[in-house]
This record gives structure tokens, C-alpha cells and sequence, in this order.
């Protein structure tokens, strides 16, 4: 038989039927020993039609030489597979037979051999081969019947026991050749849902190895079996030897004790010492035998704090600007009545101080409600790439002019190379004049000299570049530096607390972060927070890109 020809239609994949070949040589080795040991011993002797001892050793001193030539065969990788279980089921169908004949009777052992041989044939071989097979087995069972009727004088009823086993060969072929075949579809069924299910683990790992939330799996002895990258940096990135979840983090494991105790309770959050960060744990319970027992999901509380002020904060906006709308006319009526008060010739002194007030009052109100205003638009960035020291530098010229009364100090500390950053011009004036802005107004007033610092530090090392405006101011309480990005949130008499929320705003659409810093005492400092970016030559093409940190 060809190598190359086509052996779809057997039983078993080729890896099985290597492995049942494997199998079936080992026991042909077995039996056929077993055999020659129990002739040379007197245990077997012929006793029956081929009553020639010459010929019974023969034939097992043969079986057993084929017996060990097979088994070696099968061992052989380069032996062709298919083929090689053709030969080996004739070979015992063959000695078999011959040993029927010459040692027994059907209703010995060599019979049973003989059927479990057709067996055999039948998970190895399609149908139509394994019936050719057990044909043969069935002609070895009725000839050897009708030898013992004409040579030894046997009852006919031989021939009917010859019948029976034959009956029993073909059904038991049948049988097992077709449960093989299903098998055999059961197998690439589930080999396929395996590669579907690992396809599908994987996906799942991923997924929560990329989420955000910090996700952990825990065992009946809170052991950690999985961890993702969030809780992992959210646990202070403890070793992997590191499993007992009370050893990595106490907290959380006080808070699972309670929760255990107490399914409805709602658990408060966390603070974990190891990074400091405050999560909220959410404890999901895991029925059946598995060996995780409970799903740990860990929220960065500040994260969700965050999510929900800005959906309160956007909500407000919205509602905002649909007042601020309202406002604007008579608020421009109210202005505009006090400048014609204002150019009155009748009016005393008295009356043109309470002028001016409107007048600044007005002018404050109409602050407010540009600020709401923008603030209920919702701008996209439309950034682009320019040079900061360049653009810093005509930000202070226009402070100094605006301000002069404030002492302003520009510092630049950065490489040779141009500092290139991608972000909305418009956008980062704004930004950085709402900052200056504030820290003018909390500027010390008393003795020493209204100051305020611009700063840019760029180390191209980092790939970022940091825009600090300080003050010689008070400083910011420590119980409310965690509030001052809020909308309406001020500490000043004159503010409308929406400065710096419209600061930070404007630096999250440009991906770039603004952070705060503040010593009771000795001024506030703000920082804004980008990225910069290279350029490079290539045959004469400009290419820009991100830098990494």
C-alpha cells in the first residue's frame, strides 16, 4: 500500500493508531512467549488435528521471531502506520489460525484470540477491511470444525458451534468498527470545542489582564490563582512566589472576612498600604467545585470618584449653560444701563462710585457666564505641533503687559533641541492663562511683592516636558487641595471656581495631566504635564511621533 494514499477513512487519527499498534504488539509479544513457554513446559501439547510437535513449535518459535520483529516496527517513526496494522492483524489472524489447528479445540483460548484479533481489526481498519479479516477467522473456525468431524470423528454439532463464534465475530466487528467511527467524530468534536475553548481563554485573559479595574481570583484559602496587571500595580507588584492574599495585603483581607460574614454588607473602601492607593473591593461569590472560589474586583475609588464627579460636572454644565444663556440679556441690559448712568451730567459722586460697582459686578457676572458657557460646549482639541519656548515666551510678554503690577519670572531649563509638543495652542493659553490667572489672585499681598513663576523643564531623556506655575502665596489647605479641580469650588471671594476645573478639562483633551502641589505657608504650584515630540530625517522626509517615557 502507497504511503500517500488516503486514510481518511480509518477509525482512528494516525497518533492513536500508532499508540493501539504500539499496545497490541506489546501483548503479541506476550501472548506468543506465554505460548512457547507453555509448549517447551508440557503445560500446551497437540492434541488435535496437526498432531505433529515439530509443526507446533514451528509455528510459536515463528510467532514469537514475528511477534518481535513487529513490536520493533512499531517503535520505528518512519514505518508506514496504516500499513503496518494491516500486516500485523494478518499475521496474528494467520498463526492463530494455524495454532487452532493445531492446538485446540473452539472452545479453547486460541478462539478467543482469534476474536479479539477481528476486534482489534475492527478499531483499526475500515469496515470493509475489518470484515475481510473476521471472514477469515470465521473460514478458520468452520474449517477447523469440519476437520475435527472427518478427521477426529466429532459430532456435527461442531458445525453449529463453528456458526455461534462466527455470528459472534461479525457482530462484535460490526460493533466495534462503529463505535470506533463515533468515536472518532466524538473526538473532532471535542478537539475542536478544546481549540474553541482555549481561543476563548485566551481572549478572556487578555481581556482581563487589559481591563482597568484590578481583577483577582482567589481560592477556599485565599491563595491568589490569578492576578491582572491593575491589581498587581494596585498590590505594590509583589513577587510571584507571593500567593497568600493575606500576606500581600491585610486590608483586603479583612475586608474579604468581612464580607464573608455578611454577604449584604457594603464593604467601605480600602486603603492599601503597599501603593497607597484607595479602591473599592467588590466580592463575587463562585458556586461549584472549581478551585476559585471568589472573584475580587478591585475600583480605584479615586477613578470612580472621579467618573461620577464628571458626570455631575457635565450634567451641571448642561443645565449651567442653559442659564447662563438666560442671564446674558438682562445681564447685558444691567451693564449697559449703568454705562449710560455712568455718562449722565447730573449725577453726584456718590452715585458714581455705586455706578462702578454695577459696572464690576456686571462684568464679573459675565465672566461666570463664559466660563459656564465653555464650559457646557464641550470643544474638541484641534491640536498641532509648534515650538513651547517660543510660544511661553509671548505668553509672559502678554502677562507682564496685562499684569504689571504683578512681578512675573519666566524660567526655561531645557536641551538644545527645539521643544516640540502636540496640543491645541488655543487651548494651552487658555489653560495656562486660567492658571496664571489664579495664582495672581492668591499672589501674597501683604508686605512682600506679588510674584509668580512660568516654568518649563525639559529632559528629552523622559520624552515629556513639565509647565509649572507657582505663587508666593498662602497655600491651599492640606483638607481641600483634593477639591480645588471641582466645578464651583473656590477659595477666593472673587472666584468663580471654575478656573481651574476648565484647566484641567482643557489638558485631559490634549492627553496631557495637570497636578497640584501646595505647602500651607510657602505658595502653590500647578504642573502641566505633556509629552513632546522628535523629529527625524529620513531621505529627506519630516517624520513627528510621540516620544516614549
Amino acid at each position: 500500500m502507497s504511503r500517500t494514499a488516503d486514510f481518511s477513512n480509518y477509525p482512528l487519527s494516525a497518533a492513536l493508531t500508532r499508540r493501539v499498534v504500539a499496545y497490541l504488539s506489546a501483548f503479541r509479544l506476550l501472548v506468543s512467549i506465554a505460548l512457547l513457554f507453555a509448549f517447551f513446559t508440557g503445560l500446551l501439547a497437540t492434541t488435535h488435528v496437526l498432531d505433529v510437535e515439530t509443526i507446533g513449535g514451528a509455528v510459536l518459535i515463528s510467532y514469537v521471531v514475528m511477534a518481535v520483529f513487529l513490536a520493533l516496527e512499531a517503535r520505528r517513526r518512519a514505518t508506514p502506520l496504516f500499513f503496518l496494522a494491516q500486516v500485523s492483524l494478518f499475521t496474528d489472524v494467520l498463526f492463530l489460525s494455524v495454532l487452532l489447528f493445531v492446538f485446540g479445540r473452539l472452545e479453547g483460548g486460541v478462539a478467543i484470540l482469534l476474536i479479539f484479533t477481528s476486534a482489534s481489526g475492527a478499531i483499526l481498519l475500515p469496515m470493509r477491511m475489518a470484515l475481510f479479516f473476521a471472514s477469515l477467522v470465521v473460514m478458520a473456525f468452520v474449517g477447523e470444525s469440519f476437520a475435527s468431524i472427518v478427521l477426529m470423528g466429532e459430532p456435527q454439532t461442531e458445525l453449529i458451534q463453528a456458526g455461534l463464534y462466527g455470528t459472534t465475530t461479525f457482530i462484535i466487528t460490526v460493533l466495534v468498527n462503529l463505535l470506533s467511527h463515533w468515536l472518532k467524530d466524538f473526538r473532532l468534536i471535542a478537539e475542536q470545542q478544546a481549540v474553541e475553548l482555549t481561543r476563548l481563554g485566551q481572549i478572556n485573559e487578555l481581556v482581563i489582564r487589559r481591563m482597568r479595574s484590578g481583577v483577582l481570583a482567589v481560592d477556599s484559602e485565599r491563595r491568589i490563582q490569578l492576578m491582572n496587571e491593575s491589581a498587581w500595580f494596585l498590590l505594590g507588584c509583589p513577587a510571584a512566589q507571593r500567593k497568600i492574599l493575606g500576606e500581600i495585603s491585610p486590608q483586603l483581607d479583612a475586608a474579604l472576612s468581612k464580607w464573608r460574614k455578611d454577604h449584604s454588607l457594603d464593604v467601605a473602601p480600602v486603603t492599601l498600604h503597599a501603593s497607597q492607593a484607595r479602591i473599592l473591593p467588590k466580592f463575587v461569590d463562585l458556586p461549584g467545585t472549581t478551585s476559585i472560589r471568589i472573584l475580587i474586583f478591585l475600583e480605584d475609588n479615586d477613578v470612580v470618584s472621579q467618573r461620577a464627579m464628571e458626570l455631575s460636572a457635565n450634567l451641571l454644565a448642561n443645565l449651567s449653560g442653559s442659564i447662563a444663556h438666560e442671564i446674558r440679556n438682562p445681564l447685558a441690559a444691567i451693564s449697559h444701563s449703568a454705562q449710560l448712568l455712568a455718562e449722565s451730567e447730573v449725577i453726584t459722586d456718590a452715585d458714581v462710585r455705586l455706578v462702578d460697582i454695577i459696572h464690576n459686578q456686571s462684568c464679573r457676572m459675565n465672566d461666570i457666564v463664559e466660563n459656564i458657557l465653555q464650559l457646557s460646549r464641550h470643544e474638541k482639541s484641534r491640536p498641532d505641533i509648534f515650538e513651547l519656548t517660543g510660544f511661553l515666551n509671548e505668553l509672559a510678554l502678554e502677562v507682564k503687559s496685562a499684569m504689571p503690577a504683578i512681578r512675573l519670572e519666566l524660567e526655561i531649563n531645557a536641551s538644545e533641541d527645539p521643544t516640540l509638543v502636540l496640543f491645541d495652542r488655543g487651548q494651552l493659553h487658555q489653560a495656562l492663562w486660567q492658571l496664571l490667572e489664579n495664582a495672581m489672585r492668591h499672589a501674597r499681598l501683604d508686605a512682600a511683592i506679588p510674584w509668580v513663576g512660568l516654568k518649563m523643564v525639559h529632559k528629552s531623556a523622559t520624552g515629556y516636558c513639565v509647565i509649572s506655575v507657582e505663587d508666593n502665596g498662602p497655600g491651599i489647605p492640606y483638607e481641600q487641595v483634593a477639591r480645588i479641580f471641582e466645578p464651583f469650588f473656590t477659595t477666593h471671594k472673587q472666584g468663580s471656581g471654575l478656573g481651574l476645573y476648565i484647566a484641567r478639562q482643557l489638558c485631559d483633551v490634549n492627553q496631557a495631566e495637570l497636578t497640584v502641589d501646595s505647602t500651607p505657608g510657602s505658595g502653590t504650584r500647578f504642573h502641566v504635564r505633556l509629552a513632546v515630540t522628535r523629529n527625524e530625517r529620513d531621505g529627506g522626509v519630516l517624520a513627528m511621533g510621540a516620544q516614549a517615557s
